[in-house]
């Protein structure tokens, strides 16, 4: 079974094209999504369960004015805990987003990303565009594919990747399904 990640410039709609396919999917999801917010000069990053819709967890702050970025390497092996191997053990879709630098220096975080990938488990997620050790590892697993977005063919991918997923055997939304 594929697993299937996008990834692409910053801001050019990565995870609006996840949230799109996940939303045409029509079985038990787990994993995440992350959310930035902007708060004066700084940017907070948030991760959002899909596993409980009720959780969620700040696991680092951007200061703009100080160029740098606070990470709560605590909060990775928490979302470890509560959201991927609950998502592991009960969903049939796990969401990844956005797996990038920041997941570099959480050990548990990483094991566990590995165990699901390793797992039967459908899996799709976005991957930032960056040279980290992890990101690098996934990508260039034989299980993977990664597809690379950008404005002019982000649009075609929301079908095509729709369609491998349906080829994975993960049941879509009846007026999404797509002919193989």
């Amino acid at each position: 079974m594929k697993k299937i990640f996008i990834t692409g410039e910053r801001g050019v709609g990565k995870s609006t094209l996840l949230k799109k396919i996940i939303k045409n999917v029509d079985c038990s999801i787990g994993g995440f999504i992350q959310e930035k917010k902007f708060i004066g000069e700084s940017k907070r990053f948030k991760v959002n369960s899909l596993y409980n819709l009720e959780e969620s967890y700040t696991i680092g702050v951007y200061d703009a004015k100080k160029r740098e970025l606070h990470s709560d390497m605590n909060m990775f092996n928490i979302i470890s805990q509560d959201i991927l191997l609950k998502s592991l053990d009960n969903r049939e879709l796990i969401v990844l987003d956005e797996l990038g630098f920041m997941e570099e220096k959480a050990p548990l975080f990483k094991e566990t990303v590995f165990k699901i990938l390793n797992s039967d488990k459908a899996v799709i997620g976005v991957l930032k565009e960056c040279d980290g050790n992890f990101v690098q590892k996934i990508a260039k697993r034989e299980d993977v594919q990664v597809f690379k977005i950008d404005e002019n063919n982000r649009g075609l991918m929301e079908y095509k990747i729709l369609q491998m997923l349906q080829n994975n055997n993960v049941r879509l939304k009846e007026k999404f399904m797509v002919e193989s």
